[in-house]
């Protein structure tokens, strides 16, 4: 991406027409200043420093992320030829109060919710998660958005205190058993239950998801959509996958935690080419977020899919791309290889998760107890499965 030039190489009346007829908010201005006066018109520096804000500080997350979004949309919007009509704007000799305003907003202020723009709004991961609760719904042989409408009822407010949200878990559950039926085509029951997780999830956002059952409800309820025969209701293979992964990666309220497997137990051999290639795009699209947790999900799953799927040959690739801040897709890893009386393999797995990082010297410690060998060395007669 290209940068803003240097302040000293800004001149030129040429470029105030250019200047004229753009249309600037406020932020437009204060960053452009930001840009110029404390970066020198780096972008990217200053994009840097905001990054760094944004995993230091657990507080300002939201704002951080906004403000990355509304710099992102900044660039895109002056790409090109245009690039330098924002240089000069900022290099337009403002004032020191005006400066210090602007250094202000940018990097040390949080965002009032009524001066912020329609891309501090709309950030990437506002954008994600939309995308995983309902932007394939289309792709579905009947559209779930039918259902979402009988399952949410009224719209409800924005918070939910403790107490009312477990009477919202025991209402929906009720209209869940209601609208299902044995006489409900395959088609249907496929969009209904796809529906209802959208909703519970939007529940547990809304209110505490560990009151209320919503989390027992989600749990008990997912068994049920996995059971559904997609492929015979009409579903496409890398449609279903898509949609399932996305929810999957966006989860946060540990849907499948200790039944990590689930989804990927039944697929087929190339069908498991498709998942792996869908998740490892999505690794990639939520780091660019910058939204590094769910971009770790990303690669756990890979990481469960392989386990699910028993496809061995892909253990030790799955390892090295999770290291050692992750443990338990690991030790998952090298559990499952033992278990076949892979031990070697087993042995690779925690080699290739070997690096730097929060659980290193724990995963070293399951290494020697699980396989008797201790990372470093150089175990003798083992040899890796293929």
């Amino acid at each position: 991406m290209t940068a803003t030039p240097r302040r000293a190489a800004i001149s030129g009346p040429e470029w105030w027409s250019t200047v004229a007829d753009a249309s600037w908010s406020h932020f437009d201005r204060w960053f452009a200043i930001v840009g110029v006066v404390d970066f020198e018109g780096d972008l990217d520096e200053l994009e840097a420093d905001l990054v760094g804000h944004l995993r230091s500080s657990l507080h300002s997350r939201g704002d951080m992320e906004a403000k990355l979004s509304h710099l992102a949309d900044l660039r895109r919007c002056h790409a090109g030829p245009q690039i330098d009509a924002f240089a000069l704007l900022a290099a337009d000799e403002p004032d020191k109060a005006t400066v210090a305003k602007a250094h202000r907003k940018v990097l040390d202020q949080g965002l009032e919710d009524r001066a912020m723009t329609p891309a501090m709004r709309d950030t990437p991961h506002a954008r994600l998660n939309r995308r995983a609760l309902y932007g394939h719904w289309d792709r579905f042989p009947v559209n779930p958005d039918r259902w979402y409408e009988k399952l949410a009822g009224r719209r409800p407010a924005a918070y939910t205190s403790k107490g009312r949200t477990f009477a919202l878990t025991r209402q929906l559950g009720e209209r869940l058993d209601r609208l299902d039926g044995p006489r409900r085509a395959e088609a249907d029951r496929l969009a209904l239950y796809r529906a209802f997780h959208t909703v519970g999830v939007e529940l547990a956002v809304r209110g505490d998801d560990s009151y209320g059952n919503i989390g027992d409800l989600r749990v008990d309820t997912f068994g049920t959509y996995l059971g559904i025969d997609w492929e015979t209701s009409g579903m496409a293979p890398e449609h279903w996958w898509q949609d399932l992964c996305e929810l999957l990666v966006s989860e946060v309220y540990a849907l499948t935690y200790r039944r990590e497997t689930l989804a990927f137990r039944q697929v087929s051999p190339e069908q498991a080419d498709l998942v792996e290639r869908i998740l490892l795009g999505l690794a990639d699209e939520w780091r660019a977020a910058y939204q590094d947790y769910q971009a770790d999900q990303a690669l756990e799953l890979v990481a469960w899919l392989h386990i699910g799927a028993h496809r061995y040959s892909r253990y030790t690739s799955a390892a090295r791309r999770i290291g050692s801040d992750q443990w338990r897709p690991v030790v998952a890893l090298a559990e499952s290889a033992v278990e076949e009386g892979h031990t070697e393999l087993a042995v690779e797995v925690f080699r290739a998760a070997d690096r730097p990082g929060m659980h290193r010297d724990h995963l070293g410690n399951r290494c020697v107890k699980l396989t008797g060998v201790r990372l470093g060395e150089t175990p003798s007669g083992l040899r890796v499965v293929k």
